[in-house]
Formats: C-alpha cells, sequence, structure tokens
C-alpha cells in the first residue's frame, strides 16, 4: 500500500493510493496542533505501508514532525516531491522550479493527466493559486492571490473594525451584489474580487492558446469560490492526493 499525504498552509490531507486510485481520503486541521493532525492520519491509515509519497508546503518543522511520525509508525522514510524542470511530461516554467511551490506543481502534474489540452488549476486555500498547462505539457506560470478570508482580515485590521465576514452559501444575484451591511459588503467585494480575477487570467490563458482551458478547482475554500466564478470549472477536492498518486504509479 502506498500512503499519499498533502501537508499544506493548514491541513494535512491523506489517502491510500493503488496504482494512481485514491481511497480512504481524509484530513486533519494542524495550525493549532500538528501532533494532533498526525495522530489523526496515523490512526486513519493503519497498518503496513511500503511507500509514502508526500508534499509538504508548511515549513521545516511540520515536515521534520511528519518524518518522525512516518518512522515511528509505519518505519518508512516519506519520499517529498519536490519541483523539477520536467516529469511526467511537463516542463515547469520556473527557472528555478524549488521555488514554485510543490502542492502547485503536483497538482499541475494531475490536471495535465486529465485532459489531452490545455488545463487551468486553482487551488483556494490560505492562498488562492493559479496555474496553467497547455497540452504539450508547458508550465505556463501562474498567480498567488489573496484569498478572501485574508482580504477580509487584513481589512478588519487595517481599519476601525470593518469586519472579516467572509462569504458563504448562495452567490447573491443581481444587485444583491452589493453588500447592504458593511460585513456584505466585505464578504462580497472579498470573494469577487478573487473569482474576477482567476476569470481573467482563464480568459487570457483561452486567447493565447485558443482554446477553451480545463478548469480545476480544488483546496479548502474551492467549493465557496467554484459558483462565484463567470469560468466553468470542476471541483476535484483531492486534486494533489490525486497527483501524488500518479507520481507514485509511474515511478
Amino acid at each position: 500500500m502506498t500512503v499519499v499525504v498533502d501537508i499544506g498552509n493548514a491541513r494535512v490531507k491523506w489517502a491510500r493510493a493503488e496504482r494512481g486510485e485514491l481511497s480512504s481520503p481524509g484530513e486533519a486541521l494542524h495550525l493549532d496542533d500538528p501532533e494532533a493532525a498526525l495522530a489523526a492520519l496515523a490512526r486513519a491509515l493503519p497498518g503496513e505501508a511500503g511507500r509514502i509519497v508526500a508534499t509538504n508546503v508548511a515549513g521545516a518543522d511540520m515536515g521534520s514532525r511528519f518524518v518522525a511520525m512516518a518512522d515511528a509508525h509505519w518505519g518508512l522514510h516519506p519520499e517529498l516531491i519536490e519541483p523539477v524542470a520536467e516529469r511526467l511530461g511537463v516542463t515547469c516554467a520556473y527557472a528555478e522550479p524549488r521555488r514554485l511551490g510543490a502542492d502547485r506543481w503536483v497538482a499541475v502534474l494531475a490536471a495535465h493527466h486529465l485532459t489531452a489540452g490545455a488545463a487551468c488549476v486553482i487551488d483556494a486555500g490560505t492562498a488562492v493559486t493559479l496555474d496553467a498547462v497547455d497540452g504539450d505539457g508547458r508550465h505556463l506560470g501562474g498567480l498567488i492571490i489573496v484569498s478572501p478570508r485574508f482580504a477580509a482580515a487584513a481589512l478588519n485590521r487595517e481599519t476601525s473594525g470593518i469586519g472579516q465576514t467572509v462569504a458563504s452559501g448562495e452567490v447573491p444575484l443581481g444587485l444583491m451584489l452589493l453588500g447592504r451591511t458593511t460585513d456584505e459588503a466585505v464578504a462580497h467585494g472579498a470573494m469577487l474580487g478573487v473569482a474576477a480575477a482567476v476569470d481573467r487570467a482563464v480568459a487570457v490563458v483561452a486567447e493565447e492558446l485558443d482554446a477553451e482551458p480545463l478548469v480545476l478547482v480544488t483546496g479548502g475554500d474551492g467549493q465557496a469560490l467554484l459558483p462565484w466564478l463567470e469560468t466553468r470549472a470542476q471541483y476535484r477536492a483531492h486534486l494533489v492526493l490525486e497527483g501524488l498518486a500518479l507520481i507514485a504509479a509511474r515511478s
């Protein structure tokens, strides 16, 4: 059994992987108690593992804790995936590939193998990232956008308590898009700003490539962002884990 693990800025996500397919997915928040999150991973996937393939963007301390847990629980040292110039038919746009987030890279690999054409990946988490790849596997680069949650929090911090509500539920229609309270104005504005940036970037990719890309949305806040987009998109909760499973199956 292969264990695949995606350690993000706020969450740890995991699953079993067999021949590129996922099973038993789960997740836990690690911000306040990383040891508890890693213990939840160990409880969720007991027994023997033949291999651990992972990404970590939560820093060296979290990485060290994860390596120690994997050694104690499975007796294995995790394979931590880092971006490289080329892998699985995808070439990285960054001159220094290691400066690209490992989770972004792995999600791009997954997206490229889900379609014969171009793809855009939107990962809505602590930040909202967008990466594009063309049908030949050429990573075109990406964007890092302040998330609606952080934008609202920054407004609240830099003003006299303007509020930091984040939009949820149904997207307001027509003039209801305009907030009738300060909380609504902040929440709608923060979400609309991110959605408009994503829509614009995808439109530029489509125009430059003269082809409509497959647009995949993932991340903890992906489902909240999805209905705000005018772009046609699909939600895939475990896209990074899918990419890790793909790597495990082909290496």
